[in-house]
């Protein structure tokens, strides 16, 4: 009797040893097979399809199947941003696959996470969208809300969200930022010029001078240009003179999207 509770124990050692090597070795020939990329987000992607597939062979919970499907979508926008159609079903995959008794603030960043992944893949009418079916923006997300509504030419809106950052926090640069591109963007540059000259005068950061050159330097006027660039540069010597918040913004080179 004990030797058949060994020989039971021992074969199902020996099954978890068996299921563990077929796995290792799928997720093994699966990064292989895959183009070239990030290699690590490759292999956390093909480690998240193995847990899914083992979860569904071993009847495990399926109400859990749309972080998943969420999780894939983050990884396929990271590996091939490119590729579009991807990433998107997938976040579609797991909108469509969450249980109806999901908490709202569940489904809510859901609709979040889709909006960001159509942000870094450049679908801005969609990313805007689902932000707003999402309802309850957090203030993080102010700045790339009036951006999106800039981009659809709700210049309006734009405002209201670049003032609502400002309102929050009267020193805030992402909202002079934002405020002073819907100026520059609707033809009222002098105003832009102002929103900077306002911003300057709160102390908000050298990076103002630089942004407030530009807009001088459009405006004609040289001698501006030239004296706020180095003004800013007596600030910082090495200070990023390319960069752009408001592009980083509606235009990110990395999803910044975590796993769950």
């Amino acid at each position: 009797m004990i030797s058949n509770f060994n020989n039971t124990k021992n074969k199902k050692n020996e099954d978890l040893k068996f299921l563990l090597t077929v796995t290792f070795v799928f997720i093994f020939v699966a990064w292989l097979c895959t183009p070239p990329g990030n290699k690590l987000i490759q292999i956390c992607f093909w480690g998240n399809n193995t847990k899914m597939f083992i979860a569904k062979l071993t009847g495990q919970d399926e109400t859990k199947e749309y972080i998943f499907h969420r999780n894939n979508a983050v990884y396929l926008a990271k590996m091939y941003p490119k590729n579009r159609k991807r990433a998107i079903s997938e976040i579609d995959k797991a909108i469509k696959l969450a249980p109806s008794y999901l908490p709202d603030k569940d489904m809510q960043n859901l609709y979040k996470d889709r909006a960001n992944i159509y942000l870094f893949l450049g679908e801005h009418k969609k990313a805007l969208d689902d932000f707003l079916r999402a309802g309850d923006v957090d203030f993080s997300d102010y700045l790339k809300m009036a951006l999106l509504f800039e981009k659809v030419g709700n210049y309006k809106a734009a405002a209201n969200y670049c003032n609502a950052i400002l309102n929050q926090d009267s020193s805030a640069y992402a909202g002079y930022a934002c405020l002073a591109d819907v100026y520059n963007n609707i033809g009222k540059p002098e105003v832009s010029l102002r929103v900077w000259d306002l911003a300057i005068d709160r102390n908000t950061t050298p990076k103002a001078y630089i942004d407030r050159a530009l807009i001088k330097k459009s405006l004609g006027d040289i001698h501006g240009y030239n004296e706020d660039m180095l003004t800013a540069k007596k600030y910082f010597h090495n200070i990023n003179t390319t960069t752009s918040l408001i592009d980083e913004t509606i235009h990110p080179k990395v999803l910044t999207l975590g796993i769950v």
